[in-house]
């Protein structure tokens, strides 16, 4: 059953490629890498799915949702500046220069809203972020375990709480795990550190960009998250703690929280796959596409009223 599985989903994907159109459009002079499935039948008002990627990451990560989420709306993917096959340009990646930047990918399109944004990780930030400059262009929100944009200093040390550590040794795990972050950082190319570099600001500020500026357009709202611990190599794993433990206190915390933003639009749902890691679009692809037709769905019926 596994391989006939295995046969039929070959198969979906490689018709969906077949009706892909990777290219390369200019964009004030840039290379961009795109994927557009769809465009040309689209239909008056038809939302239009854009997809996010997270921190450094390339528009493939999204290949396993294409073949279902193009069934039910066209689909547009790109490489953001400097990441996978894209050019990269001289601005840094914040909120306002990655959604002014989709804007120039879209209107080189000559693709109108609505859109309905779907982010993974620091994607998730961005597509919450568009929201902030371009409410009114939205037809929907899917954030996937993202860069947590409500996350502040005293719920980071909330996590701890699980461990029974005194603040100075909790104080000096947080930082151990910036200054990881930042070293690793540091040995990526360019366009990725900028990005790093970006969130880490974000961090520092508590997302204030997003959180100074917390309304939500009423429209559907999904957030999804990957409950499955996946453990590090034995060489890596801490010697003081269980990362484990730590993983699901610090999932609990975040869901309390993600489910207040669902909570601020009157179609907003909240979805937890223990099947899937961080890359929810990889391990549990059917979810995403589920949430996609939902989204769809609700944004109909608002439409209409």
């Amino acid at each position: 059953m596994k391989v006939i599985l295995s046969i039929l989903t070959t198969l979906i994907l490689s018709s969906t490629q077949a009706q892909a159109q990777n290219r390369f459009i200019d964009v004030e002079g840039r290379k961009v890498w795109i994927n557009t499935i769809g465009l040309e039948k689209r239909k008056q008002d038809q939302p239009v799915i854009i997809f996010e990627s997270g921190h450094g990451t390339p528009m493939d990560n999204w290949d396993k949702v294409l073949a279902g989420a193009s069934s039910l709306a066209p689909v547009i993917t790109y490489d953001r500046p400097g990441i996978g096959e894209s050019d990269s340009f001289d601005k840094m990646p914040t909120i306002q220069n990655i959604s002014d930047n989709l804007l120039q990918i879209l209107k080189e399109l000559d693709v109108n809203p609505p859109y309905l944004l779907v982010g993974h990780s620091l994607g998730g930030v961005y597509v919450r972020g568009f929201a902030v400059y371009h409410p009114e262009m939205l037809a929907g929100l899917i954030i996937i375990d993202p860069a947590d944009f409500t996350e502040n200093y005293q719920n980071i040390n909330d996590y701890y709480n699980v461990l029974n550590w005194e603040k100075v040794k909790v104080d000096s795990l947080i930082q151990s795990f910036i200054d990881i972050r930042n070293k690793r950082n540091a040995e990526s190319p360019l366009a990725i550190q900028r990005e790093g570099q970006v969130l880490e600001a974000m961090r520092e500020s508590d997302f204030a960009e997003i959180t100074q500026n917390p309304l939500i357009p009423n429209i559907p709202v999904h957030m999804i998250t990957g409950g499955r611990f996946d453990a590090p190599p034995e060489a890596f794993r801490s010697k003081e703690y269980n990362e484990e433990t730590l993983f699901r206190s610090k999932t609990k915390h975040r869901i309390a929280r993600w489910t207040d933003v669902v909570q601020s639009v009157d179609k907003g749902m909240f979805f937890y796959s223990g099947d899937a890691g961080h890359f929810v679009q990889w391990d549990d692809p059917e979810l995403i596409v589920s949430s996609i037709r939902l989204v769809l769905k609700d944004y109909d019926e608002i439409r209409k009223k």
